[in-house]
């Protein structure tokens, strides 16, 4: 044998080592994953359960809260963009998540679903700010946008407010719409929601550690 075909052969026996040395590795790997629990396949689709879970919940927890105060639509809206808490940029977008509504009643998740804060800028700066916003007759709205928006969506009266992480900064809000005629909600009524958006925050951040 001549050192070519040498060196050949020793090439071709290398190669087939890393190869099936290659395969052992990732084999071993998986078996080990799976006796840890921890396929990724199953991690996978275990998560993917347990987040359509939190969303059954929120959306049942949205259905009772709207039903409880006899609301016409009930809804999360999400701030979209990774929230300028974390990044150090400001919030650009805020996103309908969640939506339930009553009888007879459109629902507008997706119509369009998504703004831009720069338009809506007091309005959602309340909210960023942990305040409650609300508006018992939206005829009194002097924000001029926001005022069509909600002519536009048939609302009469609006609640919104704020759901906050567990470090305490605001991620988006619980909303109410009283579309067929305008409601005033007492105190406790208030006080109510906004221990329900405290909750609705436990299952938002639920869904980022499960």
């Amino acid at each position: 044998m001549n050192i070519l075909e040498y060196e050949t052969l020793l090439a071709s026996i290398i190669t087939l080592v890393s190869t099936l040395g290659g395969l052992w590795l990732r084999t071993y790997l998986q078996k080990k994953n799976v006796n840890q629990g921890l396929h990724p396949n199953k991690k996978a689709q275990k998560k993917m359960e347990a987040i359509g879970k939190i969303n059954q919940e929120v959306y049942n927890f949205l259905s009772h809260t709207r039903k409880e105060l006899n609301a016409d639509r009930s809804y999360i809206f999400e701030f979209s963009n990774g929230s300028y808490f974390s990044s150090g940029l400001p919030i650009s977008k805020f996103t309908c998540t969640y939506e339930t509504v009553g009888e007879g009643i459109t629902s507008e998740s997706h119509n369009p679903g998504e703004y831009r804060v720069s338009n809506f800028n007091e309005y959602i700066k309340i909210l960023i700010d942990g305040e409650n916003f609300i508006l018992e007759d939206i005829r009194s709205c002097e924000k001029t946008l926001l005022k069509e928006l909600l002519i536009k969506k048939g609302v009469s009266s609006l609640y919104n407010f704020p759901i906050k992480d567990i470090h305490g900064r605001v991620i988006g809000f619980l909303g109410l719409d009283f579309v067929k005629t305008p409601q005033k909600l007492t105190s406790i009524q208030i006080k109510n929601c906004n221990a329900a958006a405290d909750k609705l925050s436990g299952y938002l951040n639920a869904d980022d550690i499960c």
